[in-house]
């Protein structure tokens, strides 16, 4: 009778060890697959505010080829790289002004420490703009939730002989410019980052 007693206690606790190994594997799984959804969903936004980092560069390029108009009788336009160059400085952020309703480049920032890098996200305001992720230039603009990601452009220029540089010398004239949007993000105490990249010319 003892022994039954006995194999039939070993039996429960058996039984209660699968029981507790199985629970704690499903619960190991969940919280993997959660952290896993959640670092895609961040790379993703990431992701996203890289490629329209290189965009909006994109659209001041081609905007420049369309903005001509007759002035005094003489017709004046923008050079291919306006508003895309500045000296030898090369490291800048996407503004939008909503005054003009265009993009502007702001070649402020010189690493991703700049205040001008953080990305906000409007949380209250104007309904159909909550949810908007933007950068600026106020150190805490209104209606708006600092992220925790930072976002750089770097504007090289290409010469002629393909070379990547600040500038281009006189005989080996600039013909495009290398776009490189660095995006940085901290998720559970890890640095992450991401470069989208992209060359434009002034090729029509």
């Amino acid at each position: 009778m003892r022994n039954q007693q006995g194999q039939g206690l070993l039996e429960t606790i058996v039984a209660l060890g699968i029981i507790v190994s199985g629970v704690v594997g499903m619960l190991n799984l969940t919280v993997s697959n959660q952290t896993s959804t959640e670092d895609s969903s961040e790379r993703l936004i990431a992701t996203n505010l890289g490629r329209e980092g290189v965009e909006i560069v994109r659209n001041i390029r081609d905007t420049n080829w369309l903005s001509c108009e007759i002035i005094g009788g003489v017709l004046s336009c923008n050079t291919w790289d306006q508003g895309l160059v500045s000296g030898v400085d090369t490291t800048a952020v996407p503004l939008f002004n909503a005054v003009t309703n265009a993009w502007i480049i702001d070649f402020t920032p010189d690493d991703l420490t700049h205040t001008y890098t953080r990305v906000w996200r409007y949380s209250s305001g104007v309904a159909e703009n909550i949810g908007t992720q933007f950068q600026t230039t106020e150190l805490t603009p209104a209606n708006a939730d600092v992220t925790s990601y930072r976002r750089l452009l770097d504007i090289s220029s290409i010469c002629e002989d393909k070379t990547i540089a600040t500038s281009c010398s006189a005989g080996n004239p600039k013909i495009g410019i290398r776009v490189q949007s660095i995006v940085e993000w901290t998720a559970r105490g890890k640095q992450n980052s991401l470069t989208s990249e992209e060359r434009l010319f002034n090729w029509r």
